[in-house]
């Protein structure tokens, strides 16, 4: 009972403080990236060569100090919303997020790409986590759809909880039934957080829907120049069984040159004989703040599919 109290109470000074504060509302802050790649492989059909693999445009703001939001879009080769939500932080303990965003249940997916340690995801991520996904999907990652947030015991514990559509970026349901997706982190000490992540869904529409489901484990541990991470997703969709892991190590030899190296694995059918094996040793450059230089060569082990060699470097700049 005296939680809800402090619930309600947070939500009547909320209510009379916004109108307050919306007198004295700040103009949206407007950045973005141009991501420009040059790659070259020998895999079957691959073109080599320069292309501008994203352009991103994004405002973002605060119409209270307490609520935010934020809009994104992105030029790939057509304009598609990637992000438009609002977010309520009522408690520290406590939030609500409502719109179209990235679905929490991995948590190498929460990494955007001025952050991303590697070029690529790891195939796991990508292939069970809506970004090249088994089920069809191509959404970056995200879905519309609304959540709750909040970190408890000092943040000791953090979590994200939600239901979402489960078709991706700007498309309504085209079912009855709405897909869970959670995330949860826990931080035994300042350096080390480790997660759990579910969803559970299907996909197809009203009268012939299919099973979505996805599950991860991982664990990060970060100081001011070392970086480890590693994560492991299996999926079922439509009866089909997957699994991967990946792990990638980097280290900050000066403030602006970080090498890596990341290895990850990943089987499609549990029932087949493929499965890939991607080993990768790659460089991050800052050389002024805002822009962002990665290289890296990998060479991909397939069991049945022809082994692959792919060096490709990048520039992302932010503005």
């Amino acid at each position: 009972m005296r939680n809800l109290k402090v619930v309600l109470l947070n939500v009547l000074a909320f209510t009379a403080a916004l109108s307050v504060e919306a007198q004295e509302l700040k103009v949206p802050r407007i950045s973005g990236l141009v991501n420009g790649r040059y790659s070259v492989s020998n895999k079957d059909g691959d073109t080599h060569g320069f292309d501008i693999r994203r352009v991103r445009l994004a405002a973002d703001g605060a119409l209270h100090s307490k609520l935010d939001y934020k809009f994104q879009a992105e030029y790939e080769t057509t304009v598609k919303v990637i992000d438009a939500y609002l977010r309520w932080k009522i408690l520290p303990e406590l939030g609500v997020q409502i719109g179209e965003y990235k679905v929490p249940y991995s948590q190498e997916s929460l990494y955007g790409p001025a952050t991303w340690l590697t070029i690529e995801n790891p195939a796991a991520v990508s292939k069970l986590n809506g970004y090249n996904d088994l089920n069809g999907l191509k959404a970056n990652g995200r879905d519309i759809g609304i959540s709750l947030f909040g970190d408890l015991f000092g943040k000791v514990v953090s979590y994200r909880i939600g239901l979402f559509n489960g078709n991706g970026i700007n498309v309504k349901d085209d079912n009855d039934r709405k897909d869970f997706a959670g995330l949860i982190w826990v931080r035994p000490v300042k350096e080390l957080a480790l997660t759990a992540g579910l969803y559970a869904g299907s996909y197809g529409k009203k009268g012939d829907e299919h099973v979505r489901n996805r599950f991860s484990a991982g664990a990060e541990y970060k100081n001011s120049r070392l970086t480890v991470r590693s994560e492991y997703l299996s999926g079922n969709t439509a009866g089909k069984r997957s699994s991967g892991v990946y792990a990638i190590v980097s280290y900050w030899v000066t403030p602006a040159v970080q090498p890596l190296l990341s290895f990850d694995f990943f089987k499609e059918d549990r029932d087949a004989d493929e499965r890939q094996l991607n080993y990768q040793v790659g460089v991050n450059i800052i050389p002024v703040k805002k822009l962002r230089i990665q290289a890296a060569y990998t060479y991909t082990d397939n069991k049945v599919a022809k082994n692959i060699n792919q060096f490709e470097t990048q520039f992302i700049l932010q503005f």
